[in-house]
């Protein structure tokens, strides 16, 4: 696989792009060193919003045993982009005065769990949220490794709140406080303590706070209703959805194009109302790292001018994506692939803007 995404990577940086929307988005679908040849059996939904525009492209079937194609409507695993939306429940609670904004996570944790003397007052909510807490991570770290020695495949669906409040009483000190450690544990963190505080599951926050008010009608934390799901696949083998249990606030929605880029439209243009502000707060810079900062959620890097964009990928056992704007450009990207592979989704991203910038 390294090696088709090297030649693919080749290819999309040195091609040359049409004159209009549809020709480079067939070059990438179905030229010489296209998907169609160099990644067979891909499925892939790609919407796009420039100037004020909406466009969606798909390209393959649902997986490899059907003949139904993909199309805006395909529902996909989004995987870590399911964090945007948690992020997006804790900037709610905190512009409603419920939980203020330098709150430390200590008084909104059971009595079951005692921080140690170096972690008290010292993990904030926004250090949960902008991936800066410098605790374990539950994402390439000794408890991830132990997690997939027990289960490949479905290493989370041991994980229930016991386990994520037992990683914090065993947690002596953060030495990383402050710098970025991309978190699992974090957005289960998150979610836990929102689903105590407001007595209500993650699923019915989702639903009723963010899903009704933006029109996302194809957005889903449970099985998904209907035939036009993706399939997932891993290295070519087919594989089930992803089970989270307490880390479902890091990576449960399943979505399509047509309302992640509604999502995304709302990130560039967010409602006059309650929501609004809570959305315009998880763009916020919550922390700076040497190379990267974040905002509640977001990651937010700078393009080649030196301009600001936001960026999130997502992956699960089976199913990729990615979620991207620009203020500047009032430009949004989703991309959503039906097999894991986080580098492709990110050259597809360098690919389509690039293209969607010539095109004029």
């Amino acid at each position: 696989m390294q090696r088709i995404l090297l030649t693919f990577f080749i290819f999309l940086s040195s091609s040359s792009f049409g004159q209009n929307n549809p020709s480079f988005i067939d070059t990438l679908f179905y030229g010489k060193n296209g998907l169609k040849n160099k990644i067979p059996g891909i499925g892939i939904s790609i919407g796009i919003f420039k100037e004020g525009k909406t466009k969606f492209y798909s390209f393959g079937n649902i997986s490899h045993i059907s003949k139904q194609k993909v199309d805006k409507n395909t529902v996909f695993e989004i995987g870590s982009n399911t964090k945007l939306f948690t992020a997006l429940l804790l900037a709610i609670e905190i512009k409603k005065g419920k939980i203020p904004e330098s709150a430390f996570i200590d008084s909104y944790l059971p009595n079951e769990v005692i921080l140690q003397p170096d972690l008290k007052n010292k993990i904030r909510f926004t250090n949960l949220a902008s991936f800066s807490s410098g605790l374990p991570t539950l994402h390439d770290d000794m408890y991830d490794s132990l997690l997939l020695a027990k289960d490949a495949l479905q290493p989370y669906k041991f994980v229930d709140k016991e386990y994520l409040y037992n990683i914090l009483n065993n947690t002596l000190k953060v030495p990383n406080y402050g710098r970025y450690e991309y978190s699992n544990l974090s957005y289960g963190l998150i979610g836990a303590i929102l689903e105590n505080f407001t007595k209500k599951n993650y699923a019915d926050l989702l639903q009723n706070n963010i899903f009704k008010q933006l029109g996302l009608r194809n957005t889903w934390t449970s099985i998904v209703k209907g035939q036009n799901k993706a399939g997932g696949y891993y290295e070519s083998k087919e594989v089930e959805y992803l089970q989270l249990n307490a880390l479902s606030p890091a990576g449960i929605i399943k979505s399509d194009a047509v309302d992640m880029l509604k999502f995304i439209k709302y990130q560039l243009h967010p409602p006059n109302n309650a929501l609004g502000k809570a959305i315009v707060l998880t763009q916020h810079i919550f922390a700076n790292d040497i190379d990267i900062k974040t905002g509640l959620g977001w990651h937010i890097l700078n393009n080649d001018m030196h301009e600001a964009f936001y960026v999130m990928q997502g992956d699960t056992i089976g199913n990729s994506s990615l979620l991207y704007f620009d203020h500047k450009s009032n430009t949004g990207i989703v991309i959503l692939i039906n097999q894991s592979n986080h580098d492709l989704t990110g050259v597809l991203l360098d690919y389509l803007i690039k293209g969607i910038h010539v095109d004029k």
